[in-house]
């Protein structure tokens, strides 16, 4: 035939068939980006790391940063490895013994993600903190492991110092402490802005104050003319809605107070249902205290706007600080009340019905957003910033999630080291309690405290030097921790201090690979938590005691 080709330049489509399959990366990152999306991962993948002192907690510490997708870290040790950091650190190779510490740990916790920079400088942190303090703050973050307790502090200081000038930056400062099997995780930092702590809600149902197309909807049904199949689909917050405004017309305006009228507004729903079992019903009446639980603006955000860095914004305040200032304009006027969210809770409906109500509140939100930008802009423009300098995802992720923001102030750590400050106040207060671990975990806190001004008197650690000293160290422990309790007498101080005195000056203040992997885990979650701005960080102490598999958290 004249029309025939060769069956080698025979096609059949020129069309290319689009693949719906996820990215590389996207597939790779997929379970992170369900728990902090993608504007978490963008904070996290732009995120600079620095630790300080390379140990096994320090680097499982790392591994966890590395394996999400930091952008960069480096490790800063002049130390060389041992036999013994060999045994403990997963991440060094029996051929890394005399080369420097740093630069093979590196080496391994790079083959993780390839996606990952990372660095070493074989180097002093006392040098640095004198010759290159930029250098130091040029991080997103900073990972003290297990170092000195005075280059901790100087560290700790500097950063401090750094976050007071106005715009300058809040470095995050996570250090780790621990001996055997008892561990501390402290956290310091000025002020951190948490932009979505994740709460188990952020629906803003606000049925005891509908917006007009809602009650307007409500009120519109005719539920007599309906089919028993539409009726038990109506969802419950038009059911609640509808009800509540009858009620109103009925009651002066007013809303269910007295117990007896709650009863009675139950009693009244009731008697709409058609059929004894539909779920619709059953689920109003389980919600119907939303009716008379009156919307407002949450306690915590009340907190927050009353704050001084909040009324008083300027060119050099934070995003969410200017967000915050905006949203008390916005409540200032009638109904004062936050911007509606455009979720909706699961519940017993129809498609069709349930679509209907969720559009009705993305209306809504839609039109409070517009409402708040434009309030944004006036703000702006008051003081000195363009139209459009904090980003429109910003924007609206607030005004969806306003319950869901916060602002930590912390404590510098000189003050814990000191004994001044909050932990203070909680030195007084201190009760031992057999049976409350967290007594246990702050006996363990102040035993830590001692040791470390132990290391600072003799420039060694307690329990480090021959089994037949350790009882002489433990003596002196015991007195400087007398000096922190503001005990007299030896004798006064109770028996639970001399214990964890004890299980601690016997770890000798080494590390475990089981702690290290624990506290590491620890470590890097909280990092997470603060580079992406997302869940609520530790604030500011935990301790774990691995002997008894107990933990608390403590504000010192």
């Amino acid at each position: 035939m004249d029309d025939s080709i060769d069956v080698t330049h025979a096609t059949t489509g020129i069309t290319e068939i689009p693949s719906y399959r996820p990215d590389a990366k996207t597939r790779r990152y997929d379970r992170q980006l369900r728990l902090w999306a993608s504007a978490g991962q963008r904070s996290l993948e732009s995120a600079r790391v620095l630790l300080v002192g390379c140990d096994a907690t320090g680097c499982q510490a790392l591994k966890n940063l590395v394996l999400p997708g930091i952008s960069h870290f480096t490790i800063l040790s002049p130390d060389l490895t041992t036999s013994q950091d060999v045994a403990t650190n997963f991440f060094l190779h029996p051929d890394s013994v005399g080369s420097p510490i740093a630069e093979q740990s590196v080496k391994y916790l790079t083959e993780l993600n390839p996606a990952v920079d990372g660095s070493a400088r074989v180097e002093e942190l006392s040098s640095l903190l004198v010759s290159e303090p930029d250098f130091i703050t040029s991080f997103t973050l900073i990972i003290a492991s297990n170092i000195e307790p005075s280059l901790e502090l100087q560290l700790a200081d500097l950063l401090w110092d750094v976050s007071n000038s106005v715009g300058g930056p809040d470095i995050p400062l996570i250090s780790i402490r621990n001996s055997g099997f008892i561990g501390r995780v402290e956290i310091q930092l000025r002020e951190h802005s948490v932009v979505d702590t994740h709460p188990d809600t952020t629906h803003t149902l606000r049925l005891d104050s509908p917006f007009p197309s809602l009650e307007q909807h409500a009120r519109s049904l005719d539920l007599f003319t309906m089919d028993s199949m539409e009726h038990s689909h109506i969802p419950w917050v038009v059911l609640l809605v509808r009800a509540a405004s009858i009620w109103k017309e009925s009651h002066g305006g007013k809303l269910p107070e007295t117990s007896e009228e709650k009863a009675e507004f139950k009693e009244v729903l009731k008697k709409d249902k058609v059929k004894g079992d539909e779920e619709n019903y059953e689920e109003a009446l389980a919600q119907a205290y939303r009716v008379w639980s009156k919307s407002e603006v949450p306690w915590e955000i009340k907190q927050l706007l009353e704050d001084d860095s909040v009324k008083n914004v300027s060119s050099s305040s934070k995003n969410l600080h200017i967000l915050l200032h905006t949203l008390s304009q916005y409540t200032a006027t009638p109904p004062h009340l936050p911007p509606t969210s455009p979720s909706l809770p699961d519940m017993h409906s129809s498609t069709t019905s349930y679509v209907h109500l969720q559009n009705l509140y993305k209306k809504e939100y839609q039109s409070d957003l517009a409402r708040f930008k434009t309030l944004l802009a006036e703000v702006l423009q008051e003081i000195g910033l363009e139209d459009g300098t904090i980003p429109d995802e910003e924007v609206e992720g607030f005004v969806k999630n306003v319950g869901g923001v916060g602002i930590i102030k912390g404590t510098p750590s000189r003050e814990r080291k000191e004994g001044k400050g909050l932990i203070a106040q909680s030195i007084a207060d201190y009760q031992y309690d057999e049976y409350d671990g967290s007594t246990t975990c702050f006996a363990m806190e102040l035993a830590l405290l001692a040791s470390e001004r132990f290391y600072i008197a003799h420039k060694r650690w307690p329990g480090v030097k021959a089994k037949g000293d350790m009882s002489e160290d433990n003596r002196e422990v015991e007195e400087i921790l007398k000096g922190i309790l503001g005990k007299n007498d030896l004798e006064e101080v109770d028996d639970i201090f001399v214990e964890c005195i004890a299980e601690i000056t016997r770890g000798g203040f080494g590390t475990l690979p089981t702690t290290a992997a624990f506290l590491g885990g620890i470590v890097a979650q909280e990092a997470i938590k603060l580079v992406t701005n997302q869940y609520t960080p530790l604030d500011n102490t935990v301790i774990v005691n691995l002997v008894k598999s107990e933990s608390a958290k403590f504000k010192l």
